[in-house]
């Protein structure tokens, strides 16, 4: 298992795909992190945990080639997503999803 990246990253949403930044992308990689499924833990916050195996069915998306992440329309209104940067931190064997007036709040600052 290969360390996860430390620190706060600024990733944009665009037309619904979000943009991994350049460490993240790597380590999901090197992890074989390639589908995903979105929980939603707040208003604010959601989790992007990792689907492997034989729970690969129940995904709700998967990287483009070129390191977007689709989050599918219902999940971004739950936790109020538009088109806007948000903070990932890979926490807990996930990846966490702040909108960006709370990160500040939790002390988180991009690279």
């Amino acid at each position: 298992m290969i360390a996860p990246p430390e620190g706060t990253y600024l990733a944009p949403l665009q037309k619904g795909a979000l943009r991994f930044p350049p460490p993240l992308r790597a380590y999901c990689q090197m992890e074989g992190w390639d589908l995903f499924r979105f929980i939603v833990l707040d208003h604010d916050h959601m989790r992007i945990e990792p689907v492997i195996g034989d729970a690969a069915e129940t995904f709700h998306a998967s990287f483009t080639p070129d390191g977007l992440l689709w989050i599918p329309a219902e999940l971004r209104q739950s936790v109020d997503l538009s088109e806007q940067s948000v903070m990932l931190r890979v926490q807990d064997g996930g990846i966490h999803v702040y909108i960006r007036k709370v990160f500040e709040t939790l002390g988180f600052r991009p690279r």
